[in-house]
């Protein structure tokens, strides 16, 4: 009887927040996107997203908890644009929502493209690394790192609110914590924030007395043996419940780009994200030639790094989009990928976002770039392409709630 009345607050709840105002559902003038299609399948056991659903339950009823998504892929993620739109909804679709902006980096430092929402500037002269590079380093969760040997540098983070904006006063920031490390403190008009380090854990936690915005960051020499800091990281958040949404991608990476990163699995676990979302596999297919063992033995070390350090954490699979190879002919292994996909959820009981289905199958990519929804490449999408994507993902994600609900009011 309570399991029943607790569904029917639930059900009462989102349905008196969706009257009063626009119902959150995008829909979409193409009809060769197969919206019947856009939904999340669980070839395996579902039980995982049911956690991370009654989560959801906990955090919009009761206000108590946080969710935290990690979002691993190649440019489609960098560029920000497409899971932005998600986490943006995300954030919004019910008051309180917003448990800060995730895990950012200085993308620019690497001569590549950071997000359009957030802005860096910096001081100093910093070498980088990318798991796309044939470079021997230390790499996390974001695929990158900077390093510097200047004592004095300094990095400046402005989010823009007119995307969305944030309250800020929980910075982590994940480094190399060595003994030949410096130190990195907040720049800030006020004595009222505490730094805590966690060496072992490989991160400063710097937490501030108020919301602050830009967060001007500077290092320090403490000791002679310092003489150089390296950056993996810098994680934006706040006190509140709601959703905190981190998007990992760098461009040209494959799933052997980020089995390269060996401080993964540890800044994983400190992250400790409820949602994984996993995009890997544009890079994987794309070439004259495929091996369908090769890439499924990748994904199975990647799954089971990502298992080892979250092991309660639901995952989510994505297809990759149709494509063109070197825009003469449609890719025709995105199929197969598929098929590994889809194998591997049933193993491992993680859910299937099928968007290569969803987008109109073999050849579709032909149809969007005809509407200006993908850029002549035939790969990526223009920035209305990816938005409508970022829909497509939100409407999926919002569609497995709305079904957890259902079968809880069936109960």
């Amino acid at each position: 009887m309570q399991k029943k009345i607790l569904s029917l607050l639930i059900y009462v709840f989102c349905f008196g927040i969706l009257s009063a105002q626009d119902y959150p559902y995008a829909e979409f003038d193409f009809n060769y996107i197969r919206t019947d299609k856009n939904k999340i399948l669980f070839p395996g056991d579902s039980s995982d997203f049911e956690k991370f659903n009654k989560k959801l339950d906990n955090l919009v009823i009761k206000g108590d908890g946080k969710i935290r998504i990690i979002h691993f892929g190649g440019s489609h993620i960098q560029a920000g644009i497409y899971s932005g739109v998600c986490r943006k909804k995300l954030q919004n679709l019910y008051p309180g929502l917003n448990g800060g902006r995730g895990t950012v980096f200085p993308y620019g430092m690497s001569k590549t493209y950071t997000p359009k929402n957030i802005r860096f500037k910096w001081t100093g002269k910093w070498e980088t690394c990318r798991n796309v590079e044939r470079k021997d380093c230390n790499l996390g969760v974001l695929g990158i790192s900077a390093t510097t040997e200047d004592s004095s540098a300094s990095i400046t983070i402005t989010l823009n609110p007119d995307y969305q904006k944030y309250e800020i006063n929980k910075i982590k920031i994940f480094h190399d914590t060595g003994k030949k490390s410096y130190k990195i403190r907040l720049t800030a008009d006020t004595s009222s924030y505490k730094i805590t380090e966690f060496p072992e854990k490989g991160y400063t936690l710097i937490e501030t007395g108020k919301n602050i915005n830009p967060v001007k960051l500077h290092l320090e020499k403490t000791d002679t043996a310092q003489n150089s800091f390296t950056l993996y990281g810098i994680d934006l958040e706040n006190d509140f419940q709601g959703i905190v949404y981190t998007d990992a991608g760098i461009s040209g990476a494959s799933l052997p780009s980020f089995l390269k990163c060996n401080l993964l699995e540890n800044q994983l676990s400190s992250l400790n994200p409820d949602l994984v979302i996993i995009s890997l596999g544009t890079n994987d297919t794309y070439g004259k030639t495929f091996n369908p063992e090769r890439y499924k033995k990748h994904y199975i070390e990647f799954l089971n790094k990502i298992k080892k350090a979250v092991p309660e954490a639901a995952i989510l699979l994505t297809v990759p989009n149709d494509c063109y190879y070197r825009r003469r002919d449609p890719l025709p292994f995105t199929a197969d990928a598929e098929k590994v996909i889809l194998d591997l959820a049933k193993t491992y009981n993680c859910g299937v976002w099928n968007f290569y289905e969803i987008m109109g199958g073999y050849n579709s990519s032909y149809l969007w770039h005809k509407d200006k929804l993908m850029q002549n490449d035939l790969i990526h999408f223009t920035k209305k392409g990816y938005i409508i994507k970022g829909n497509l993902l939100f409407n999926a994600l919002l569609k497995s709630w709305d079904n957890h609900i259902e079968k809880k009011l069936k109960s």
